[in-house]
Formats: structure tokens, sequence, C-alpha cells
């Protein structure tokens, strides 16, 4: 998965910062904070232990160390690491949960976008 080798991130909310609103990111993103309000990114999304999410996040790729209450959908992978909670749907290619990690919801894995039909405002 991506964070075996170099990512590319534009933005970074760190573990003292509160955000609330909608959210579209060109590139990576890093959130160590609060964030409300859904994530949309080409790049690559990243919470940290401290994370706390309430929103649904589109992304190519997504990796978990905290808390996020919502939906992923991605174009690739998510990755949910142990000390990771997450309590929504996840659709992606790959999906690999870490021993210790909490998932509460539904996996839809699919070998290609087209099929789940999902196409974000970075795309059009």
């Amino acid at each position: 998965m991506a964070k075996n080798r170099k990512i590319d991130l534009a933005t970074f909310i760190g573990k003292d910062c509160k955000f609330k609103g909608e959210m579209e990111i060109k590139g990576g993103i890093r959130i160590d904070g609060f964030v409300e309000g859904n994530i949309e990114s080409d790049g690559f999304v990243e919470i940290g232990e401290e994370g706390e999410i309430i929103s649904d996040i589109k992304a190519e790729e997504c990796l978990i160390y905290g808390n996020v209450q919502g939906n992923i959908i991605t174009k690739e992978a998510v990755e949910l690491e142990k000390t990771a909670q997450l309590k929504g749907d996840i659709t992606a290619k790959i999906l690999k949960i870490h021993e210790g990690a909490i998932f509460n919801g539904y996996s839809n894995m699919k070998q290609d976008n087209n099929e789940t039909g999902i196409e974000t405002e970075l795309e059009k």
C-alpha cells in the first residue's frame, strides 16, 4: 500500500485544528485533527491516530489510523491500521484490515471503478 512508498501530501490538518465544511483537495491530505463534512481528494487521504472524522471520504487511496464515521470510496485501496476505528461502508479494489482495527460496516470490492458508478467532481 501507499504507506510504503513516497506520497504527495499537499494539505495537512493538525491535531489542534477543527474543520467543518466540504473539502475538495488536489493532491494528498493528512488529517490529525477534527473534520466534519465531506472530503474529496484526487490523491491520498491519511487519517492520523488522533484524527476524528465525521464525513464521507472519496479518494484515490485511504490509510486510517484514527476514527472515522462515514463511508469511504476509493479507486484503489483502503487500509485500516491497528488503531483505526471505522463506522461506515467501504468501496475499494483492495481492503487491508490489520489486527486490532475496528470496522463496523459493509465492504464492496470492485475490480473496475466503472462498475461502482462513481464519478467525483475532480474527475469531471
